[in-house]
């Protein structure tokens, strides 16, 4: 089949903490409620995005036309999720490669979010405070929990990576793209107390499993944000490109820009209306652009977010 431009229509994931922009703002059609996320780019076998125009799923794509992709890995191997929180999420931390392949036949998953907007001075959890594993569990055996975790302020267009085996959590209000590996094993070490208003109990706690992948002492670095560069017509910030992670950059256009990419990517507009070639585009609409299309036409003025990956 001939390479060509795709529409991906997206998974919707009800959460306890679900807030209205994925309907109102993104555009989301589904009865699910709360909706907190909308899976824009998920191959994952409980929750596949479709491809209308070629009467598929984004894992069948990727299995029966490689050469739109060329990756090494036997299934498509990012995932992206737009999170709208109206509560904060859960403390919770995602298994390491090793852990994840011999206890959960899965991979591992790093992620890193994109901050779309934030209150100011909205704070995300990220990291902690304690430099041994005796530590950790005294502290939450006392319920310690604000001694323990470690916060980072939210800002609009800053980039966090969070890699496996570093607690974390998105803070309320703070509306944001995630890109990670696609895969879905999450361990939840704290939930507030919350009851779950539908089940009238809390939500299951991953405690052993949390400390057996947990970082300790936490290291890794805290959001940030590059300076873009222009090329013709196209603001672009390159926040990250790590093989056999994932890569990541966003692209803001003003009026109309072209823009060239080597490998096969996603983009998903968080801003504005426009077209992507044909395609019209607004908040929440998703294209497959693959492997070796060539250039492409933005117009409008709009901000879209490339993800992508390279081995």
């Amino acid at each position: 089949m001939e390479k060509q431009i795709v529409e991906v229509r997206p998974v919707y994931k009800e959460r306890i903490w679900g807030g209205n922009k994925i309907k109102s703002y993104f555009h989301g059609t589904t009865d699910i409620n709360p909706v907190g996320e909308m899976w824009n780019v998920s191959a994952l076998p409980f929750g596949d995005c479709t491809i209308p125009q070629l009467n598929t799923t984004l894992s069948q794509l990727y299995t029966d036309y490689p050469d739109w992709f060329r990756c090494e890995s036997s299934q498509l191997p990012i995932h992206c999720t737009l999170i709208d929180p109206i509560e904060n999420l859960s403390v919770q931390v995602h298994p390491t490669e090793a852990y994840a392949r011999d206890f959960e036949n899965s991979v591992g998953k790093p992620e890193a979010w994109y901050i779309i907007d934030a209150p100011l001075n909205t704070k995300i959890q990220f990291g902690h405070t304690a430099k041994t594993g005796e530590e950790v569990i005294e502290r939450i055996s006392l319920g310690e929990w604000d001694q323990l975790l470690s916060y980072v302020e939210a800002k609009k267009k800053d980039f966090l990576f969070v890699p496996d085996g570093h607690i974390h959590a998105i803070g309320k209000n703070v509306l944001c793209f995630e890109i990670a590996r696609n895969a879905d094993i999450t361990y939840r070490l704290y939930d507030y107390d919350r009851i779950d208003n539908k089940t009238g109990k809390k939500r299951d706690l991953h405690v052993e499993k949390s400390l057996d992948v947990l970082v300790i002492p936490h290291h890794a670095p805290g959001p940030y944000t590059i300076s873009e560069v222009l090329i013709e017509g196209c603001r672009i910030r390159n926040y990250f490109d790590q093989p056999n992670v994932f890569t990541f950059a966003s692209i803001e256009v003003d009026k109309e820009g072209t823009f060239i990419f080597d490998r096969f990517y996603f983009l998903t507009c968080i801003e504005g209306e426009g077209k992507v070639n044909e395609y019209s585009i607004h908040p929440g609409t998703t294209l497959l652009i693959p492997d070796g299309y060539g250039k492409i036409n933005i117009e409008g003025k709009v901000t879209l977010l490339l993800s992508s990956y390279r081995d």
